[in-house]
């Protein structure tokens, strides 16, 4: 039911467009600062895995920020990130849950439909009909 590229949909959708933008600026500018207060983070690409085990609290500790400035940083950034996550999940949960809302709803509203035509029902679709009653009933 659910796909990788739904993510982009929903996001858009929940208007979380500009918001994945500003998180992903505020990511990459962290990654930018750590590397230059940082003694130990030698290419940009470590500061890039620093802020990624933070954000993702993989937290593996081949790289650690020793500096105070790198700390608060990765406060900063771990502290954004929570938020920003935590919002993306709920839309993503959402969106499913009304999925299978409008899913549930349809079923009902078919069902009603059959109800209402019984009479015009064959008998393949009264004994189908028979049995989504006997599965509802239990």
């Amino acid at each position: 039911m659910f796909k990788l590229r739904m993510i982009g949909k929903i996001v858009k959708t929940a208007g979380l467009a500009h918001t994945s933008a500003v998180f992903l600026i505020v990511f990459f500018v962290c990654s930018l600062l750590v590397r230059l207060v940082e003694p130990g983070m030698n290419h940009p690409g470590d500061a890039l895995w620093f802020c990624f085990q933070a954000v993702t609290t993989i937290g593996f500790g081949d790289i650690v920020a020793v500096t105070a400035a790198g700390r608060i940083i990765t406060v900063v950034l771990c502290v954004i990130s929570i938020f920003f996550l935590a919002v993306l999940t709920g839309s993503v949960v959402s969106y499913c849950q009304e999925i299978m809302r409008a899913r549930n709803n349809e079923s009902i509203a078919q069902f009603i439909v059959q109800l209402e035509n019984l009479p015009k029902l064959s008998s393949a679709e009264l004994a189908e009909l028979s049995e989504k009653v006997k599965r509802y009933h239990r």
